[in-house]
């Protein structure tokens, strides 16, 4: 079973990649399932559950929400400490991503009241 899982993640790291294929993947209820191959995967389905991901996360505030609502952060800690090389390199730049994101949203928010103002 975990064969079939890690090659199920496989295709999802493959779509995600693709606008199509992040929008399916988000809108069907696929980051849900993609936290949890990240905390009860196997190393290689944790890599592909962290590269699906960051394409998520990168290209949609509004999956990068959901993600962060699922819990995705202690996992993908856990991820960047001791993964595959691959895995501990798309876990970082997910956590990176995040930490930038949450640094740059104060900023955002005060030119927007400052321009409807």
């Amino acid at each position: 079973a975990a064969g079939m899982v890690d090659k199920a993640v496989a295709v999802l790291a493959n779509l995600a990649t693709t606008q199509e294929g992040r929008f399916a993947i988000g809108g069907e209820g696929g980051i849900p399932a993609l936290v949890e191959v990240l905390e009860l995967g196997s190393q290689r389905g944790k890599e592909h559950a962290a590269a699906s991901l960051l394409q998520l996360c990168t290209n949609s505030n509004r999956f990068r929400s959901v993600v962060l609502q699922e819990g995705a952060i202690p996992p993908l800690v856990a991820l960047s400490q001791s993964g595959t090389p691959r895995a501990k390199e798309k876990a970082s730049a997910l956590l990176r991503h995040f930490r930038e994101q949450r640094h740059a949203a104060p900023g955002r928010v005060v030119r927007v009241r400052h321009i409807e103002q």
